[in-house]
């Protein structure tokens, strides 16, 4: 049966996952993330990353997708594209075009691929969608948008910092279920960062995408020397008790109840730590807009950069092996909570999912896989 088979690979893929953290080897790279930009329109209070300053120029189209033809990419399945803002780069669907059309050549595996957006410059969103769904529907690559929204109404313009964001995030996700309408491969979803700012604004977020169709990805505030650059802004976001209560009955609700992230979560607001598994600098790797390569976007340890060292070099040297050793060790994973890593890990480290066979049985289990989407890891 499938879910033999499954189980079966998870078993399979425990005992190498051990074997390869022991030794510091690297697995087959399935999930990157690409920072194609550090500018950003909005200044959002729990980011600085509108604030840093461009070292170098950011990656050309062509020199991503010269990067993405690497033949250690041949297994990814999963790439993210971020920023700052994305739609910022003139050349976005340029790229995303020339993405779809390297399924056929570099990338036979590549299933999806998801931009996260503040959603404020509606024309070009909608516009660069409109000439590029059909082409990745063709190559058979799936467009995820994740829309960051932190609360409905004007307490999302205060915390982003931009008066009118709300109306033309609003105005973005209309014209996104339009497209929607005509090509049902577009999936679309919001993604809320929770601070004391907006912790009473959750369910409203959550009606608001029940509404129009929308996932949600709802997770804390993370402090980090690296992707966020926002260590100084604990003062500012950090949560009373009272916060974590609301927290806590908040993810409690059954709305959350196959969402593996949420039981995490709840065991990290009672003692402080999370206890999830992690493939970052295995399966998984994060580059800036200027090349720079990093194992995890949260650590700082940056191995290298893609415009002086082939991509193969950098993910097989020294510095990284010394990294995957590391993983789950350092001080930043006690805290972790980004939400979106345990998709590429829970497949790949296979423990951890493992058990949440032991703990739901045999239709809860299956019910968890459907939930999470993670079939593209098991061919």
């Amino acid at each position: 049966m499938e879910l033999n088979r499954i189980l079966q690979q998870l078993a399979t893929r425990s005992l190498r996952y051990r074997c390869l953290k022991a030794t510091g080897s690297p697995g087959r790279t399935e999930a990157m993330s690409l920072e194609v930009t550090q500018r950003c329109i909005a200044k959002c209070l729990m980011c600085n990353i509108w604030r840093m300053p461009v070292a170098s120029p950011e990656l050309e189209a062509e020199e991503w997708l010269k990067l993405l033809q690497s033949p250690i990419l041949s297994e990814l399945k999963e790439l993210d594209v971020t920023g700052g803002e994305p739609f910022l780069r003139d050349d976005l669907a340029e790229l995303l075009l020339g993405i779809g059309t390297l399924k056929a050549t570099s990338l036979p595996r590549l299933c999806s691929v998801a931009i996260t957006t503040n959603g404020f410059l509606t024309a070009k969103i909608l516009s660069d969608v409109s000439a590029v769904i059909g082409p990745l529907e063709q190559a058979g690559v799936t467009l995820v948008f994740a829309c960051g929204m932190d609360a409905v109404g004007d307490t999302h313009d205060r915390i982003r910092h931009y008066p009118g964001g709300w109306a033309k995030l609003h105005a973005t996700i209309n014209g996104l279920k339009d497209l929607r309408e005509k090509h049902p491969t577009l999936v679309l979803g919001i993604k809320t960062t929770i601070t004391r700012h907006n912790i009473n604004e959750l369910d409203q977020v959550c009606r608001y995408a029940d509404d129009h169709g929308l996932f949600t990805i709802i997770s804390p505030y993370i402090l980090t020397a690296n992707r966020y650059a926002n260590l100084e802004k604990e003062n500012i976001l950090e949560f009373s008790s009272e916060d974590l209560n609301k927290m806590k009955t908040f993810y409690a609700s059954p709305r959350f109840r196959w969402s593996y992230y949420r039981d995490e979560l709840l065991q990290f607001l009672e003692s402080g730590r999370m206890n999830k598994p992690c493939s970052a600098g295995f399966n998984y790797f994060f580059i800036r807009s200027t090349g720079e390569l990093f194992p995890c976007p949260i650590i700082k340890f940056p191995l290298g950069n893609v415009l002086q060292t082939p991509l193969e070099e950098i993910i097989c040297s020294t510095d990284a092996a010394r990294f995957r050793r590391s993983v789950m060790e350092f001080p930043e994973c006690a805290t972790c909570t980004e939400p979106g890593l345990e998709r590429y890990a829970l497949p790949y480290e296979g423990f951890h999912y493992l058990r949440q066979y032991v703990k739901l049985g045999r239709e809860g289990f299956s019910t968890l896989h459907r939930h999470l989407g993670l079939d593209k890891y098991f061919p």
